[in-house]
């Protein structure tokens, strides 16, 4: 197999439903005081790219911007350590049972996220607009609860 379609495999069972599973499930919080606003929980890593909407209760801002780079950087991260760990300590074989799990996560965290931005009440902007200064910060995972 040629380098170029052995990259090409390791991204499409590895790396691809590796980075939809971590950037559904792992993200950093910012507990903020908001320029003009309330304060809030902001959401992302390396940038804030989710918050609470605060112009209904159950609503979210998505910034698409912010977003892109987040899940670019997950990706960039995920391709890196499969291919150092591929190249320099043992070549990576997928197991088909492995294989499918991964598909499975992937699709039922990009079903959920689905769910969640199909709310008609969500704002989606191209880029954060408002200022805010950094109170708390954290790593969690999505099940965990938010503490003020």
């Amino acid at each position: 197999m040629t380098k170029s379609k052995r990259k090409r495999k390791l991204i499409l069972t590895i790396v691809l439903p590796l980075t939809i599973i971590l950037f559904g499930t792992v993200t950093k919080w910012r507990y903020v005081y908001v320029e003009d606003g309330p304060d809030d929980f902001l959401y992302g890593f390396p940038f804030t790219f989710i918050c609470s909407g605060w112009h209904t209760s159950m609503s979210l801002q998505i910034f698409l911007l912010e977003l892109i780079i987040d899940f670019l950087v997950y990706f960039l991260l995920c391709w890196t350590i499969i291919f150092l760990i591929d190249r320099f300590i043992k070549p990576v074989i997928i197991n088909k049972y492995v294989k499918f799990g991964l598909y499975g996560l992937a699709t039922i965290t990009l079903l959920l996220y689905g769910i969640m931005f199909a709310n008609p009440n969500n704002i989606f902007e191209l880029k954060r607009d408002f200022k805010y200064q950094e109170i708390r910060n954290g790593y969690k995972f999505v099940w965990q609860q938010d503490k003020r």
